[in-house]
């Protein structure tokens, strides 16, 4: 067996030097494409996938969302409950917020002539805890965001002010800048006038609708204290929210409803299976494609060496020493590569996007080349070339020996 092995080997490492060097330079050439195409493509969409994970929640939910219970328009004593929160070993911070229907109102020129008016929601924050829940503060294009004592001062998103490449102006306040003065009429019937004192953008729509004014002043707008509409909890460690709601449970958070950031997901999660289906099917193209190319090359090779294969055969060489040999060959050309595409990946696609991300409507996309999908490539990669390298040589292997070596 070792023997026979061996000889195979030698037949493959003949082949391979007294080949072609055009060709196997080619095949090693198109098994690197085919093997950073597999990565590359499925990378990229597991990276859109990820972004907008990551805009849900560092710009929307953080990890958990706290709501009022049933038959309650808020959580009452909102601060007391926080405080419990962040005691809670592994929670970064949380935040509470209003969130109340309002009608924004600009008039430019201010004659009356040209009033825009759109229906948004607003939230309420208090910025020095929320700064260690969402990254809102890191994504002002103008002016500055709000702080404690702020009244009367507001940000926007780029989608409700209708600048700063907002994706649709037509639903926009038509385009408020940095000091203008907009007008809110909220839904109890409060009107009051807000100075525009920032504009933030996270290249993510759902989050760019988003308006923001401090507690102090959205609680003088409703006449109430100490409430909440929600209160965001961030934790350290995402994918164990589970554990963290159970813990939530057992401090006394019996009556309000607790979720998941997951449960917000709604239309992007299908969406995100799309993209799955996608990265399915065009890694298996790339693998239709890596299977021909190896088939057609060793096919075309054993062509051109059927004379000799029939008097190997004539020798003495059972079919499974010649089989060998052109899988051997096949894996070699594979595993040469593979190695030389993760050197690739890791050397030069990864740094590049690192520094040079994509910019997607829904934030900027970097590669997530994970180990096991690099593992899982190269296993897959490394099938198709053995099948692909035992076919036409089993085929070949076959036929009789005086035919082989006539050539008929």
């Amino acid at each position: 067996m070792l023997k026979n092995l061996r000889i195979s080997f030698f037949l493959a490492y003949k082949s391979i030097t007294r080949g072609r060097k055009s060709i196997s330079i080619a095949l090693v050439v198109i098994m690197i494409m085919i093997f950073i195409l597999l990565g590359f493509v499925s990378s990229i969409l597991l990276g859109v996938t990820d972004a907008m994970n990551r805009q849900m929640i560092e710009n929307m939910y953080a990890n958990i969302v706290i709501e009022p219970g049933e038959d309650e328009d808020y959580i009452v004593k909102a601060p007391l409950l926080q405080r419990k929160i962040n005691n809670i070993p592994g929670v970064i911070g949380s935040a509470a917020h209003y969130i109340v229907p309002a009608t924004f109102t600009y008039d430019e020129n201010k004659d009356g002539k040209d009033v825009k008016t759109a229906l948004w929601t607003v939230d309420s924050i208090k910025p020095e805890e929320e700064i260690r829940v969402t990254d809102i503060h890191q994504h002002m294009v103008a002016g500055e965001y709000l702080e404690e004592s702020d009244r009367q001062e507001i940000i926007l998103g780029r989608e409700i002010s209708g600048g700063y490449g907002a994706q649709l102006p037509i639903k926009s306040l038509g385009g408020v800048k940095v000091g203008d003065e907009i007008t809110l009429t909220f839904n109890n019937g409060v009107q009051r006038d807000y100075g525009v004192k920032g504009i933030f953008s996270a290249s993510f729509p759902l989050v760019d609708i988003q308006a923001f004014i401090t507690e102090r002043e959205m609680e003088s707008v409703l006449g109430v204290h100490n409430r909440a509409s929600e209160i965001l909890v961030k934790i350290e460690q995402t994918g164990q929210e589970g554990r963290y709601i159970e813990e939530l449970r057992r401090i006394g958070l019996v009556k309000e409803k607790i979720h998941p950031w997951t449960d917000y997901i709604g239309m992007l999660s299908s969406v995100i299976d799309s993209l799955g289906k996608v990265r399915l099917m065009i890694a298996g193209f790339c693998l239709v494609v890596a299977a021909l190319v190896i088939y057609v090359i060793i096919f075309i090779d054993i062509t051109h060496k059927r004379k000799q294969i029939g008097i190997l055969k004539a020798l003495g060489l059972g079919k499974g020493i010649i089989i060998n040999s052109y899988i051997l060959q096949a894996l070699f050309y594979a595993i040469l590569g593979i190695g030389l595409g993760l050197a690739a990946i890791h050397f030069l696609l990864i740094p590049y996007f690192a520094s040079h991300p994509l910019v997607f409507p829904l934030g900027f996309v970097s590669l997530v080349m994970t180990k096991n999908l690099l593992i899982f490539n190269s296993l897959v990669l490394f099938v198709v070339a053995l099948i692909a390298g035992f076919i036409p040589s089993w085929q070949t292997a076959r036929e009789n020996i005086l035919k082989a070596i006539w050539g008929r």
